[in-house]
This record gives structure tokens, C-alpha cells and sequence, in this order.
């Protein structure tokens, strides 16, 4: 099959290069040319990426007019100043799908996708780091973050860096064959089977709205949230209404209190499993829950597996 590899001004260099050497490998071990690999700028001319290395491109997009499959970079750390440029791309990304050709954009290579309008309607995934600025971009999107790996359409997009090479695992499984994948994985070591994003991140609170009174309820939550707290009580501690309090606070942070809320329990329980031996009991009741049952159930539901999973996933070695 016929592959572009899209390169593009401020794109990861590893993101291109994984793809093109995990491809590569997957023609090597097939003993035959799975991909034809072909690597194609907006107007054929060398592009310079994140870490200013200069990656070749064989064709100009105009000269690319039959191809099955585009593979799109993502763009690591420069995504903000990249995006106004995405537009560039659109209607030579919107031509080749209307013939038939499948779309699959790595990480941030998402919001590329995006601006084309294909996704409108479908689902995505991206970086979990930029999930909230894809769904405030691209409302017509259903954004699931959560997922290392979306389908729709002939559109394919990934989460981070590790998704990508899920993403490709999952390109040389459909052309190749499932025994190809897993021997690629097998031998550049490479996990095949995917977990959810919400197991990597790393939230950070957001406190840069300007709501001077809505960042003194969160500064005090970070010093008291193992504390039985009811949202009413909150509320009137801080000279709210409960209505209003609610409302100024989803404003601000995006997020109600009580999301806010088992979400710094959430992150302290995390730290707790990753740094400590503390048994599971211990750490709910550190955290400001009592039945270690109830906050088991809710550690699977918002980060996608079991405390104990989480532990030994993470846990560093020296504890």
C-alpha cells in the first residue's frame, strides 16, 4: 500500500522518524514491501522541526494525488505556534479522503485532522494535555480523550507519544498481519496492548481565570481536601449562595466543586500509591474517604484501572 508521510513546519521529529523506522521494520520482518513509504511537504522543500533537524521530503503535496493512507506527525511543545499554519493543508487532506484514502494523524497531529471539518460529527483523540483546547476548538467533535486510539470514518487518531506507536501497531496489524504486529512489538519493545490516557495524567489545576475569590476556595481545597466537606458548607465558609458559588466556580475551572474536589483526592491517592507502601484503607482515609470500596470503584472509573494496577504500574523501585 501507498503511505504519505505528511511532514510539516515545527513537527516531532520523533513522532515522523518512529514512523518511518517502525514502518521500515515492518517491511523487514514481512520480507516484502507492506508500505511504500513515501514522505511529502506542503511544497517538497526540507521542513525544520521542534529540535531544529531538517527532515527531507521526496514530493510536493500537489504531486501526491493517489495514495492510501496519510500519516500525520504530531507536534510536540509547538502545537500553539503550528495550528494557524494547519489551514495550509485542508483541502489536499479533504481530497484525498473523498477518494478513499484513510487519514491517521499521531498525537497533537490531531488538531490538523481537525481543521479539515472530516472529524466534525465523529470521535477523536489527542494528548490528554490538550483534550481541553481540542473540545473548545473543535466543538462539533466528540472529544474522548480517555482513549488511546480512535476510528471513525477512515479517520484515525492517537493519544501521546506511546500512542502513536500504538497507532502504528494497529496500521501494520489492518495492512499486514496481526503475527506482524506482534512480532514488530515483540522486538522493538513495544507494549501491544493499549491502557486508557487517564492512567498518565497529570492535572494541573486551573487557576489562571481571574476569579480572585473562586482562587481563594481553591487554594484553601489544596490544604483541606482529606476533610469532610460538603459543598453547601463550602459555599457559605466563602460567603456564596450555593447556586451562585456553583456556577462561579464551573466558570472558572471548567469543572464543578465536586469533580474539583475527587480530582485533588484523586491526584494525592495517586502520589500515595506511587511513593508509599501504604495499604488501600490507609490511603482512602488519607484522602478523605471512608469506604475503601466506594473510592476503589471511583479510582477505576476516572483513571481507568485499579489502585493496585496503578501501584504496580508506577510505583517507583526504591519505595
Amino acid at each position: 500500500m501507498h503511505l504519505t508521510l505528511l511532514l510539516s513546519e515545527q513537527c516531532s521529529a520523533a513522532s515522523a522518524t518512529m514512523a518511518l523506522e517502525l514502518l521500515t521494520a515492518a517491511n523487514l520482518f514481512s520480507g516484502q514491501p507492506i508500505f511504500q513509504i513515501v514522505t511529502a511537504s506542503l511544497d517538497g522543500a526540507p521542513i525544520t522541526t521542534l529540535s531544529g533537524q531538517t527532515l527531507q521530503a521526496h514530493h510536493a503535496l500537489a504531486d501526491i494525488v493517489d495514495t492510501d493512507l496519510v500519516l500525520i506527525p504530531g507536534f510536540l511543545f509547538t502545537l500553539r505556534d503550528a495550528l494557524p499554519g494547519f489551514g495550509r493543508y485542508s483541502d489536499w487532506l479533504r481530497a484525498r479522503h473523498q477518494q478513499g484514502t484513510v487519514l491517521a494523524a499521531m498525537c497533537t497531529g490531531a488538531f490538523m485532522l481537525a481543521e479539515t471539518g472530516l472529524l466534525d460529527g465523529g470521535r477523536a483523540t489527542t494528548h490528554w494535555a490538550l483534550a481541553d483546547l481540542f473540545r473548545r476548538r473543535y466543538p462539533a467533535i466528540q472529544m474522548a480523550e480517555r482513549d488511546v486510539l480512535c476510528e471513525d470514518r477512515r479517520l484515525l487518531t492517537s493519544g501521546g507519544a506511546g500512542a502513536s506507536a500504538h497507532l502504528l501497531l494497529h496500521l501494520i496489524r489492518c495492512y499486514g498481519s496481526l503475527e506482524l504486529a506482534q512480532k514488530c512489538s515483540r522486538y522493538l519493545l513495544i507494549d501491544s496492548a493499549p491502557t486508557e490516557q487517564s492512567v498518565y495524567v497529570m492535572w494541573n489545576m486551573p487557576k489562571s481565570h481571574g476569579d480572585a475569590e473562586i482562587l481563594r476556595v481553591q487554594n484553601w481545597l489544596e490544604q483541606h481536601f482529606d476533610q469532610p466537606l460538603a459543598i453547601d458548607e463550602l459555599a457559605q465558609r466563602f460567603g456564596f449562595s450555593a447556586r451562585n458559588f456553583v456556577r462561579r466556580f464551573k466558570e472558572a475551572t471548567h469543572t464543578t466543586p465536586l469533580a474539583y474536589l475527587q480530582t485533588l483526592r484523586l491526584e494525592r491517592a495517586k502520589h500515595l500509591l506511587e511513593s508509599t507502601r501504604m495499604n488501600l484503607d490507609s490511603i482512602t482515609f488519607k484522602v478523605g474517604y471512608e469506604d475503601s470500596n466506594s473510592f476503589r470503584r471511583l479510582f477505576q472509573q476516572r483513571v481507568g484501572m485499579q489502585p493496585a494496577s496503578y501501584r504496580k504500574k508506577f510505583q517507583t523501585q526504591t519505595v
